[in-house]
């Protein structure tokens, strides 16, 4: 596999009424960010929900997104989970159904050490037999991936990337330079995607991508054809759609901002819990903002 670079989507998970995953709205999300210029597709993440649903549902929504996509970008399939033993039992259900790399975040509840955090990637990588991109997000897991361990795994070859999700620039530019020449370092928070390619790094795989695909892709694709003005200018344009998805609880934002743009997948998760009605009226006010609906909608 060729380094993972640009605009990939943290899918949304699509669901019905009963809460079941819905594969009908899942291939038309699909095609709805492939077409917007996304350059992979990461289903089973924070935004999609991952760790509310079982070994089955998981199966379902990796499959559909795999076949689907049918080889027109990566699929970097969400594996995530407190136990070991689960994630690599994800990652064989990621691999038979044709996912082209797994993303794992530290084994949250507990914490471990920095030999442990190591210790734990380390197994994932050499007992799969996909890729490993590491998903450092410490506000949801409470357990920091720190340099030096990315480091170490950089250098023994044992990952090919890191979804880093935390707005603290010091962190971003310690990553970028102690494994950015040997790995594909993402940003996860929206509003540092430019900052991390000025940086040295290879993208951002942002939930906002969800809702306007076109124009988070355009704060890469400008990037890379030296149009920096005009990324920055994306970049600004992103601003109320980050907001708007931010409303609530996560993701019941993201997932009402969809709704409102003609992309629909469903409420959250139980026992997650949608948006009140004043809260919905605020995504609707800054997507107005952004552009995205018209003034009335």
């Amino acid at each position: 596999m060729k380094k993972l670079e640009g605009i990939i989507a943290p899918m949304a998970t699509a669901m019905t009424r009963d809460e079941k995953i819905d594969v009908k709205s899942t291939r038309t999300l699909v095609d709805f960010l492939i077409g917007g210029g996304i350059d992979g597709l990461f289903p089973l993440g924070t935004s999609g929900e991952f760790a509310l649903f079982d070994r089955e549902e998981r199966k379902t929504v990796i499959e559909t997104v795999v076949d689907q996509t049918n080889g027109r970008v990566p699929v970097l399939a969400g594996v995530s989970d407190p136990s070991l033993e689960n994630v690599l039992a994800f990652a064989k259900d990621a691999e038979e159904a044709g996912a082209d790399a797994i993303v794992a975040t530290p084994p949250y509840y507990y914490t471990t050490s920095d030999d442990g955090l190591f210790s734990h990637f380390e197994t994932i990588a050499r007992k799969s037999g996909l890729p490993l991109v590491v998903y450092n997000i410490p506000e949801w897991t409470h357990l920091f991936v720190p340099p030096s361990v990315v480091q170490r795994l950089a250098e023994k070859q044992l990952i090919v990337g890191m979804k880093y999700t935390e707005y603290n620039l010091l962190n971003l530019l310690r990553f970028l330079t102690v494994a950015g020449k040997r790995i594909a370092i993402f940003t996860g928070s929206d509003a540092m995607t430019l900052t991390n390619l000025e940086s040295g790094g290879s993208g951002g795989i942002i939930g906002v991508a969800n809702v306007a695909p076109k124009l988070a892709s355009e704060v890469f694709d400008q990037f890379k054809r030296g149009n920096l003005e005009t990324a920055r200018q994306a970049q600004s344009k992103l601003l109320p759609i980050i907001e708007a998805i931010s409303v609530g609880r996560f993701p019941a934002g993201l997932k009402e901002a969809m709704s409102m743009v003609g992309i629909p997948v469903g409420g959250v998760k139980s026992p997650l819990q949608g948006l009140t009605g004043d809260e919905r009226k605020s995504v609707a006010a800054f997507l107005r903002e952004s552009g995205l609906l018209k003034e009335g909608a």
